[in-house]
């Protein structure tokens, strides 16, 4: 950190300002001439300022968060904190390194009086403080909002001494690491403390029944992996955390219901992490992991640890080895953990490794290398690019995993310390401990540097020049360029060191390719004998063929590759080709190819992905030469290639509360409401773009499909009803009811198959706008009211509501997210956009149509106050079972299903509708719900809202026969089915297609099918 210069007695200059470092003179003259007004007369002056900022990372960064400070903190405090010599250099690391935690402190003058008046930024809390402060909070909060209140303040607080002794230069890269771990674990143990005591009363006190029939209370533990393991955590760390219980024998006590202990411990991990890692105003304590335990994301959150112990002992992998290396008790009971640790060893470290296992530990080498090269040509990651972190740690790792079972040296959870224990044992040289252990210093320090300015989750140099000044000066160096300069030559270090482990590893030739495309990439290969080659290969547009063709030859035009590049594309050339042969649609692919070779353009590292990975190759031909639909995602989002690329990391299915989570994060980052619009859109493409790879792949069933697309949906949806209610409410303040003076609640209704979780791709979402009733806006009381304007409930809502569908259909740069349909509300378009409870009640007790009743068979909640919405379900329920059928019922239901055969599906020879046509989806849907509509009042079990389930409970029940719901189910999945095929082939909503596009076996499949639906239709409606 630069040095304090000494006190002077001269005014503020532009020279002097320009000697410490301000970029902006004017505007920070500006600045210090306001603030010295505004300070009170006994201040110290400018010069101890100016003397603060010179110590500064970013001196015009200084200025202006200083600003913020006087804005919002009292004068007296700054004036007592300037006053102190000893602590202008923890001020100025502080003000001019970071933009998150001064905005922290400036909304929080506590945090600011503990470091600066009661000198806690002078001193470190003794090892057990922290956990002894989450304790006393664990027990003095009465619920779990207090006590996620108060970990996150001494989360802010604790952030802000760290980094303050961080940046200043005060505090070793050690106490740093460790006092960011010490604080997660604090807050895990407060988040456990306080769980217990609430699930104990609540299920019962957990007890365990030991082998010699022994009862005692059962233990838990939070076993920390990773950095938290290892105290080695940084400023935007996640952590990795595995929940472990002493066994299964036993159950709870003192409580009505009994419940395992398994149960008991799996809702204790629940609450854990919820405590710890959900998002509120105050923000979260720390991301929570849990991909680290047995079985990772399909396996349990809690296990006992004998269940742990036999998962590693029977199907424990290579990486996950490595993974516990690191792993170490970090809250509950700690003796549980170090139980769980003595039984693991043989896993972990074993005496004798067979060959698998060293190709096992050189494949996690490959993933290094490719995550390296996954990096942007122009970003400079500290952490995953070559010679980053990730290096110097496998480094570290592979070396335990080797010796660490003949070398109990070996054996310890810090890299640094790992590599000095090499280097006593003589497997590595005092030169390349030394060379790793300073570049392993350096890096983490920098990471820290690139976190603390904003709080963000990145590890990438910034490429500002203004940015990386103030980084350089953070890191005690005197601009950019040695700033770069330091980088590489650490980076070199530690790469050079890495790269002999194991040596070079390079992937076979891929053999098997056809003669015909050898000949295409011959070099001098004649044009004219392309045209015969190319239609001998299956290619029908033969001009367009040559074309893209020569971009896979000589790469995209315009772009100067490199010579590992073009060495890369000559290898893979021939392989994209043969695999693009070999697509359903070759032309098709290849055009495709030609569109992504031009977006990833000079980018070394993907031709060198495509080459170490012949399988992404023969996912990504497979992909662009099936769906023009998930193509144009990757064609039109080039951020997305990579995400594509890891295809391994994707999720084969992710439940609601995933969704959530990653959306929710994703948020985190976003600045203004522009960039809220943009991730929403961002978001979605990601997951739909995921679940059609899946889809595609024949690795998702039909309900798991649907089920996928309508959970993403109800996410972003309940997110945009999220933001539209805070905009809203920022103008307008917090709606009311008339009656009791409480808020008002707000709640979407998902109609059709966004409320039967049936959705498919392009699949518009039919919504209704609900509000629990009439009343008038007032001032919140969170806010000032200086700009706030009364509305009745109505106008207040109708406002939400037109957000919402604002948020979710305009176009950006990052395309729309929904289209949305709200004809299905009370009388349609002619109705109000939003309705009060009351009015919905009314209108579907006096004036609703049998349509509309049997529209209300899907309705479902989606967003907006909860209790609310399941109010409003049960009143729904209540208007479609609450009295019978008119008699004419199935008439009118067969008359409103010929109108929208003959209006909509308009069959004719070479234009078939797969969804109002003659026999089609709708036939199905119909026939259910009329029987729901009809026997739904005396069997419960029918009034599910999907198809293909009500149709099995309708069997189950004996109102179908065994051979009609086989003709139903059946016929509805093939046509959902091939519903999902065309919208994913043609990038669009198609119920209408050309019967050529279909192959003669699946269109004469298809005819049949229609005819025993239309058939099984009349039999069930009882019309001829």
């Amino acid at each position: 950190m630069n040095p304090i210069p000494p006190a002077g007695r001269s005014r503020p200059t532009v020279d002097r300002l320009r000697e410490i470092g301000v970029r902006d003179t004017p505007r920070a003259l500006s600045l210090l001439s306001d603030l010295l007004r505004r300070l009170p007369g006994e201040h110290a002056g400018w010069d101890r300022i100016c003397r603060a900022a010179a110590a500064a990372p970013d001196p015009d960064l200084f200025f202006l968060n200083l600003s913020r400070w006087v804005d919002s903190l009292p004068a007296a405090i700054l004036t007592r904190a300037f006053a102190r010599e000893d602590l202008l250099p923890f001020i100025g690391a502080l003000l001019g390194g970071s933009e998150f935690i001064p905005e922290q402190i400036a909304r929080r003058p506590e945090i600011f009086e503990f470091l600066f008046l009661e000198d806690g930024v002078l001193r470190r809390p003794g090892p057990e403080a922290l956990g002894r402060e989450a304790l006393e909070a664990a027990e003095r909060c009465a619920t779990e909002e207090e006590l996620k209140r108060d970990l996150r303040r001494m989360k802010h607080r604790e952030v802000a001494r760290i980094a303050a002794r961080d940046l200043s230069g005060v505090a070793p890269l050690p106490e740093v690491t460790e006092d960011l771990s010490r604080l997660a674990s604090a807050a895990l143990e407060g988040a456990v403390r306080f769980s217990r005591r609430v699930l104990d009363a609540r299920l019962g006190a957990p007890v365990a029944i030991l082998p010699d029939g022994t009862r005692r209370s059962a233990r838990f533990v939070v076993m920390g992996m990773g950095k938290l393991g290892a105290l080695e955590l940084n400023f935007s760390s996640d952590i990795d955390i595995v929940y472990l219980y002493e066994t299964d024998k036993g159950g709870t006590e003192g409580a009505a219901r009994s419940v395992s202990l398994h149960e008991y411990f799996v809702r204790l991990g629940e609450a854990v992490t919820r405590i710890v890692s959900e998002a509120t105003e105050d923000g979260f304590v720390f991301r929570v992991d849990l991909r680290l335990r047995p079985e990772g994301t399909r396996g349990e959150l809690a296990n006992s640890l004998r269940s742990a112990e036999i998962y590693y002992e029977s199907w424990g992998q290579t990486w996950e080895r490595a993974a516990l290396i690191k792993a170490c008790p970090a809250a509950g009971d700690l003796s549980l953990g170090e139980e769980f640790l003595r039984s693991v060893v043989p896993f972990v470290y074993r005496k004798y490794l067979d060959f698998t296992a060293i190709e096992e530990i050189k494949g996690m080498k490959d993933r290094i290398n490719l995550a390296a090269a996954r990096s942007r040509r122009d970003d400079r990651d500290v952490k995953l690019g070559l010679g980053g972190i990730r290096e110097i740690e496998f480094f570290a790792q592979a070396h335990q995993l080797i010796y660490g079972g003949k070398e109990p040296k070996l054996r310890s959870r810090g890299t640094v310390e790992t590599i000095s224990a090499l280097s006593r044992l003589g497997i590595v040289t005092e030169e390349e401990r030394d060379g790793l252990a300073a570049a392993y210093d350096f890096l983490r320090r920098l990471e820290h540097r690139i976190q603390a300015h904003r709080e963000r989750q990145t590890h990438v140099l910034p490429q500002r020049e203004e940015d990386l000044s103030r980084l350089a000066r953070a890191m005690g160096l005197a601009g950019p360029p040695a700033l770069l300069s330091a980088l590489d030559g650490h980076a070199a270090t530690v790469h050079g060191i890495y790269a002999r482990l194991f040596g070079g590893a390079r992937r076979e030739e891929a053999p098997g390719i056809p003669g015909e495309v050898q000949e295409l990439f011959l070099h001098g290969r004649a044009a004219e004998d392309a045209p015969s080659l190319l239609a001998r290969l299956g290619f029908r547009d033969i001009e367009a063929a040559r074309r893209n063709l020569e971009v896979l030859r000589y790469g995209p035009p315009h772009v100067r590759i490199s010579q590992r590049a073009r060495h890369y594309l000559d290898k893979i050339g021939p392989e994209i080709l043969h695999r693009v042969a070999e697509s359903p649609d070759p032309d098709l692919a290849l055009a495709h190819v030609e569109r992504f070779l031009s977006a990833i353009g000079a980018r070394t590292m993907f031709f060198a992905l495509l080459y170490e990975k012949p399988k992404v190759i023969e996912a990504l031909v497979r992909l662009f030469g099936s769906s023009r639909f998930l193509s144009g995602f990757l064609l039109r989002h080039p951020e997305l290639l990579d995400t594509f690329l890891r295809t391994d990391l994707s999720a084969l299915v992710k439940s609601k509360s995933d969704l959530r989570t990653g959306l929710a994060e994703a948020l985190t980052g976003c600045d203004d409401f522009e960039q809220e619009l943009d991730e929403l859109r961002r978001f979605k493409n990601l997951e739909t773009l995921r679940i059609g790879i899946h889809d595609m792949a024949g690795s998702l069933s039909l309900e798991e499909g649907m089920f996928q697309l309508s959970a993403l949906a109800e996410v972003l949806l309940s997110h945009a009803a999220s933001i539209a209610i805070r905009e809203v409410r920022r103008r307008f303040g917090v709606a009311t009811e008339a009656a009791t003076g409480a808020e008002a609640y707000f709640c979407v209704l998902g109609m059709g198959k966004l409320g039967s979780e049936e959705l498919s791709y392009h699949s518009d979402l039919d919504i209704i706008f609900l509000y629990s009733g009439p009343g008038e806006s007032a001032p919140d009381p969170g806010r000032s009211g200086g700009d706030f304007r009364k509305l009745s409930n109505h106008e207040y809502f109708a406002k939400v509501a037109q957000r919402l569908i604002s948020i979710l259909t305009t176009s950006t740069r990052e395309g729309h997210v929904y289209r949305l349909d709200t004809r299905l509300r009370p009388s349609g378009n002619a109705g109000p956009l939003v309705s009060s409870l009351e009015a919905f009640e009314r209108y579907h007790q006096e004036s609703a149509r049998l349509w509309e009743r049997q529209a209300l068979l899907k309705c479902r909640f989606v967003a907006g106050n909860r209790d609310f919405g399941r109010r409003v379900e049960e009143k729904i329920r209540g208007f479609i079972y609450g009295h019978p059928l008119p008699p004419n019922a199935a008439g009118e239901i067969h008359r409103l299903r010929m109108r929208m055969e003959q209006e909509l599906g308009r069959e004719r020879e070479d234009r078939l509708n797969l969804k109002v046509g003659r026999g089609g989806v709708v036939d199905v849907e119909f026939a259910v719900q009329y029987l729901q509509l009809l026997h739904g009042g005396s069997h419960p079990a029918v009034r599910a809202r999907g198809t293909l389930k009500t149709l099995y409970e309708l069997q189950r029940a004996g109102i179908v026969t065994l051979e009609q719901y086989k003709v139903l189910d059946e016929g509805y999945r093939f046509l959902r089915s091939l519903d999902v095929r065309l919208r994913l082939a043609h990038d669009a909503s198609i119920d209408s297609f050309d019967p050529q596009w279909l192959e003669p076996e699946r269109l004469e499949r298809y005819r049949k099918e229609t005819d025993r639906i239309r058939k099984v239709y009349l039999e069930l409606l009882g019309l001829p």
